[in-house]
């Protein structure tokens, strides 16, 4: 049995529709048996069914609930002709089936031969339009096109189509306007209000007559007197609008126009949403390929194998919040030792990143060459070039030293940093006393001071970043000071030497276990230096 609906949206023009399904669901989804274009309607709201011969409707859980003839319903509730039902700000109306029409003779059609040829031209102009939406198409391309089928089929004198913004604001996104016109294209700021802002479509016959328009100086200025505008809208909300306008003189705008309008904003709406996306996606996929490659470069500054020495062993792992972050480690063999830094700088993503790559050029280039006394000096240096147009005020916190092969002295400078972790020969853990220095890109005349530390052989030293204290549990229960002198403990072992490798294994490892489904607050940088004597 066929039911018969007029569905009347909020800001899109009515429609019927005839629906013979057993069960039908009405909603905003698009795979519903009904789609209603209304944000306040829920995506699934209610159903039509078929039972005991006769309609009925059943509220499905929605948001707004479910009126019939403005009460709301709590249960299956039997249709009767006539009935209204409202589902947010649409009203849907339930009428029997149409009586079928009784059959006639053809008779000769009565429209004169010019009507028939415009009504074959404006099914030719839709034809082409729906044809065109489901080509690969670009904004731009599709808005042109919509206006140049306009011109050809109602032959305004200029059309505009404008679309909301970023923020909010009705834009101009494409223009026609007749060969020979001289003034820029007629935009009425009464016009968008009553046309973008109700949602509704416009008809003006002569704007001077219209109480909608007759106060608008702007129309009376640019000489425009009839107006055709539909808004562009879908499911979503309104998306712009088109306007079509002429002076009196030359084009006077009628209901049928105005409807080929409706109908052409109405098919262009959801294309133009989905083109917006399409072009949305394709910029992240480039940006997502661009961050992939930064990734890459990144990793690839890092030292690509650690020394092969006796006189000690490295390990280090770092792992970016994001693509990319601001975490560095890197050394540099010397004759008389090694140089090495743990650094993290003040903030997440490329800007950090580029960063860190400044941070990590000035290290190699200041240590080239100098001696352990020389590390104050060294520091004065990075910190000046750091502080150097320096208008976004990144900082940068860091470990910086030199372990002297022969000796086992370490010196070593704690630049706005987190402390040492030390681990003798005998597996005792201890934080070693280091002067607290500023942070580099603060001060530009800072000055440096630093500690000197004897190792004895089978000691490891670790350095981090605070993607290891900073992590977070899906709670956003912090891992915290206390597990990560757990995580160290495990990597010492039980009566076992420690070793570098061990002591970031296990600290990584504890990481990334407590932070498991959450997503890493901070880069996390690890670096352990076992000296062997």
């Amino acid at each position: 049995m066929t039911c018969h609906v007029r569905v009347e949206p909020p800001v899109a023009p009515a429609f019927e529709r005839d629906l013979d399904a057993a069960e039908i669901v009405m909603g905003r989804v698009s795979s519903a048996g009904l789609v209603l274009p209304d944000v306040s309607v829920s995506r699934q709201h209610a159903r039509l069914f078929q039972r005991d011969g006769g309609w009925w409707v059943e509220d499905l859980g929605a948001t707004n609930g479910t009126e019939l003839n403005g009460v709301k319903i709590s249960g299956p509730t039997k249709l009767s002709a006539g009935d209204r039902l409202r589902m947010g700000g649409t009203v849907v109306q339930f009428d029997p089936p149409p009586p079928e029409p009784e059959w006639r003779p053809p008779t000769p059609d009565p429209m004169p031969a010019a009507s028939t040829d415009r009504q074959a031209a404006r099914l030719q102009t839709l034809n082409d339009i729906h044809r065109a939406l489901a080509t690969a198409i670009s904004l731009p391309d599709l808005l042109d096109l919509i206006l140049e089928r306009c011109f050809r089929v109602l032959a305004p004198e200029e059309g505009v189509i404008l679309l909301k913004d970023a923020a909010g604001n009705m834009t101009p996104a494409a223009s026609r306007q007749k060969p020979g016109a001289s003034s820029a294209v007629f935009i009425s700021r009464r016009l968008v209000e009553e046309v973008a802002g109700k949602g509704e479509p416009a008809l003006v016959l002569d704007a001077a007559l219209d109480e909608r328009f007759s106060g608008s100086e702007s129309i009376m200025t640019a000489g425009v007197r009839s107006v055709a505008a539909a808004p562009l809208a879908d499911a979503e909300g309104t998306l712009g609008m088109i306007a079509l306008s002429s002076r009196v003189s030359v084009r006077q705008f009628s209901e049928a126009d105005l409807d080929l309008l409706v109908s052409l904003a109405s098919a262009a709406a959801l294309r133009v949403r989905n083109v917006a996306l399409a072009e949305e996606a394709a910029e992240r996929r480039v940006l997502e390929r661009e961050l992939a490659l930064a990734h890459d470069m990144q990793m690839a500054m890092l030292p690509r194998a650690m020394p092969d020495r006796r006189e000690v062993s490295l390990a280090a792992r770092l792992t970016p919040a994001r693509s990319v972050g601001g975490d560095l480690y890197d050394f540099v063999l010397a004759p008389d030792g090694l140089w090495f830094i743990v650094a993290d700088v003040s903030g997440k993503g490329v800007g950090a990143a580029l960063h860190m790559a400044v941070a990590k050029t000035l290290f190699r280039a200041t240590v080239n060459g100098a001696a352990p006394r020389d590390l104050p000096r060294v520091l004065a240096r990075i910190n000046q070039e750091l502080c150097r147009d320096n208008e976004q005020m990144i900082f940068t916190t860091a470990i910086i030293g030199h372990l002297d092969w022969t000796t086992g002295t370490l010196t070593l400078a704690d630049i706005g940093h987190l402390p040492v972790v030390l681990v003798d020969s005998q597996g005792r853990i201890t934080t070693p006393e280091v002067p607290k220095n500023i942070a580099f890109g603060v001060i530009e005349d800072a000055g440096f001071d630093v500690a000197t530390i004897a190792l004895a052989g089978g000691s490891v030293i670790l350095l981090y970043t605070d993607g290891a204290t900073d992590a977070r549990d899906t709670r956003g229960t912090l891992f915290g000071a206390e597990r990560l002198a757990g995580a160290i403990a495990a990597g010492v072992g039980q009566g076992d030497r420690a070793t570098a490798e061990a002591m970031v294994s296990a600290v990584a490892a504890a990481v990334e276990a407590f932070s498991a489904g959450a997503p890493p607050e901070d880069d996390l940088t690890l670096f352990a230096i076992e000296y062997r004597g």
